[in-house]
């Protein structure tokens, strides 16, 4: 294995901890977005359609007998 120098391992070490710290952030997210799908489908009845205000925006919310929910954003009401 070859030797690295000084400022390749230092390059290295602060690559490392980047992704490190990323992939923290990633995961904090995706069970974040996990568990805001969970709470939503609970909210949500089957076979439902709405609209709904939310930071200034307008979203088209739909529900399938299944559970799956799809929530688009549109332009206006």
């Amino acid at each position: 294995m070859k030797q690295l120098d000084i400022e390749r391992r230092v390059a290295l070490s602060l690559a490392v901890g980047r992704y490190l710290r990323s992939a923290e952030r990633f995961n904090e997210a995706s069970r974040e977005f996990t568990g805001a799908c969970k709470s939503l489908r609970n909210q949500l009845g089957t076979e439902q359609r709405f609209f709904v205000q939310s930071d200034f925006k307008h979203f088209l919310v739909t529900s399938d007998r299944h559970g799956n929910f799809d929530v688009e954003q549109i332009q206006t009401l």
